[in-house]
């Protein structure tokens, strides 16, 4: 009986420890939403060019462990005709174990969605960044939905290594 109490208490004290995050925080499964397809978009939209006269793969990951996003959710983009990629097919090659998509043996792009969170019904603080090759973006944006459009506010850079005046990146 005297181990029965002590699962008890165990079991409370975890599921005590097993807060959702901070308040306001999308789960990452909610990523892949109106939302987040309006997120990438922006993205791509804002998306400088460190590499000019490359042709491009785009692969769009989410969350900080950059978790690969479904293919439903990137197909939701084909309108842009770019060419996208999933991250599970990515190759690492030597000597300097850089990531390139196997069809054309170039580096991605990576465009991820950070993290999500909800500063009111609708209104929401979303951190994204972008990389290519060594060089990396990270942006924090306010969205607001207004009218059944998704309104970008000034984006912040939070921190990066780009600078477009620089020729040696391209």
């Amino acid at each position: 009986m005297k181990w029965l109490s002590h699962l008890i208490i165990s079991l409370f004290l975890i599921l005590t420890g097993c807060d959702s995050g901070e308040p306001g925080e999308v789960s990452l499964g909610d990523y892949e939403s109106d939302l987040g397809e309006a997120v990438v978009r922006q993205l791509i939209k804002t998306l400088p060019d460190p590499a000019p006269s490359i042709p491009k793969s785009y692969c769009v990951v989410k969350g900080k462990d950059l978790e690969n996003t479904r293919t439903e959710f990137v197909e939701r983009l084909s309108d842009l005709k770019l060419r996208f990629i999933s991250a599970n097919v990515l190759l690492v090659t030597d000597p300097d174990n850089a990531v390139v998509d196997p069809e054309t043996r170039l580096a991605p792009i990576f465009l991820q969605i950070a993290h999500i969170k909800s500063t009111g019904a609708d209104s929401w603080t979303i951190d994204v960044g972008w990389s290519y090759k060594k060089i990396f973006e990270k942006h924090r944006w306010d969205v607001k939905l207004n009218g059944g459009n998704y309104q970008f506010g000034e984006s912040k850079r939070i921190e990066g290594n780009y600078d477009s005046t620089s020729p040696s990146q391209k």
